[in-house]
């Protein structure tokens, strides 16, 4: 699935900012730790869920940008990958991944022929939901003699992309069908609405009926004379009901899984101490009994609000603590009287860890509290 590629030339990330052997204890904040044996659980946990349902599994890697992550779920028996950005796949392709799916309307010239010449070396998948961006993808396929994989992104709720219909499906289906260097192999669907489910009830019901009004448009499309043998579900809840979802799904796409946060736990992936991935900050100030001001603030845990509790995160150990705002550099913290003195190092789980990791360059790998190697960041900041 994939080879060992040369590193990242040096002039494009800065040095790793510590030395490995070191407790976590002693790292300079504010700072990322991911605790490498809490990462490696998940994996393997989510492997083992797709592979009970019999289903194939393409995690999402926007979420972690690292490449030995990656490795890890390829390890673990993923079929291949989910991104976002062209800059991710090609990044991906350059560390031997041959097997990724671009999650995202590819759009225009420039990036449709950066597309057709990753095509010649790596397996590459494309979702859209319109004949304009599946025709800028073919020109450009069809001038260098390759053919890109299209899935046809469906709409089952949450309003974002996606068609609107089974009868728009099937009308972009008999187009596609007929455009060179494009080949329909399936249909896809993110179900964002499951979010705001609130319990196990609701959490199941959001997503057999997603995966259930997909099915439906498969129908269609099959019965119009279109082979679709590839129907894809997303997102980490989606996935953890999957032994439970009707019978035709094909594919999972969870990328959250791996870390876990906030939101991850109240829908149902483990508990706080299964989240992978905190942030290390310090009590830099207390000016008042009960307000503590950390070192960590929008730039180091992103903006991102909980869909599924308060505050801006939660401090490990530390359940009563509250982080109740955020600034570019400050983290103000509702403490007890006296608790949190300045000096004081708190760790926190992030709501949402795919906005987390990407406001940084390196990772410190973690296991037993010891720094066991510093990951850098690749696939943040990349082009489109």
């Amino acid at each position: 699935m994939y080879i060992v590629a040369p590193a990242m030339p040096q002039s494009l990330v800065r040095d790793a900012p510590g030395p490995a052997g070191v407790d976590v204890a002693a790292l300079d904040t504010p700072c990322l730790v991911l605790d490498v044996d809490a990462l490696e659980a998940n994996v393997a946990r989510m492997a083992r869920l797709a592979r009970d349902a019999g289903v194939a599994l393409r995690p999402h890697a926007k979420t972690h940008k690292l490449v030995p992550v990656a490795r890890r779920q390829l390890d673990a028996g993923a079929a291949g990958l989910t991104v976002a950005k062209l800059g991710e796949a090609e990044w991906l392709a350059a560390h031997g991944v041959d097997d990724v799916l671009i999650a995202y309307p590819v759009w225009g010239p420039a990036k449709w022929e950066r597309l057709a010449r990753l095509a010649e070396s790596a397996d590459i998948r494309v979702a859209a939901d319109s004949l304009e961006v599946f025709e800028g993808i073919s020109a450009a396929a069809a001038r260098r003699g390759v053919t890109v994989r299209a899935r046809i992104e469906v709409d089952t709720g949450y309003g974002r992309c996606g068609v609107q219909s089974a009868e728009e499906a099937v009308r972009l289906a008999a187009a596609v069908d007929r455009l060179p260097g494009v080949g329909l192999v399936g249909l896809l669907s993110f179900a964002g609405q499951i979010y705001a489910a609130r319990d196990d009830a609701a959490i199941a019901g959001a997503a057999a009926d997603d995966a259930g009004r997909l099915l439906e448009v498969a129908a269609a499309v099959r019965d119009a004379g279109f082979a679709v043998p590839e129907i894809s579900v997303g997102s980490t809840p989606t996935a953890t009901r999957v032994g439970g979802l009707p019978a035709g799904i094909t594919e999972v796409r969870p990328g959250t899984y791996v870390f876990s946060d906030r939101d991850q736990v109240a829908l149902g992936w483990g508990t706080l101490d299964d989240c992978a991935l905190t942030a290390r900050a310090t009590v830099v100030s207390h000016p008042t009994p009960t307000r503590a001001i950390i070192d960590a603030g929008t730039k180091t845990l992103s903006s991102d609000a909980a869909q599924t509790a308060a505050g801006c995160g939660a401090i490990r150990g530390h359940p009563n603590w509250r982080l109740v705002s955020l600034n570019e550099e400050h983290g103000i913290l509702e403490v007890g009287p006296g608790e949190a003195p300045i000096g004081t190092a708190v760790q926190i789980i992030p709501n949402h860890a795919c906005g987390m990791l990407n406001l940084h360059d390196w990772v410190a790998a973690c296991r037993g509290g010891v720094v066991v190697d510093w990951w850098p960041v690749e696939g943040r900041g990349l082009i489109r």
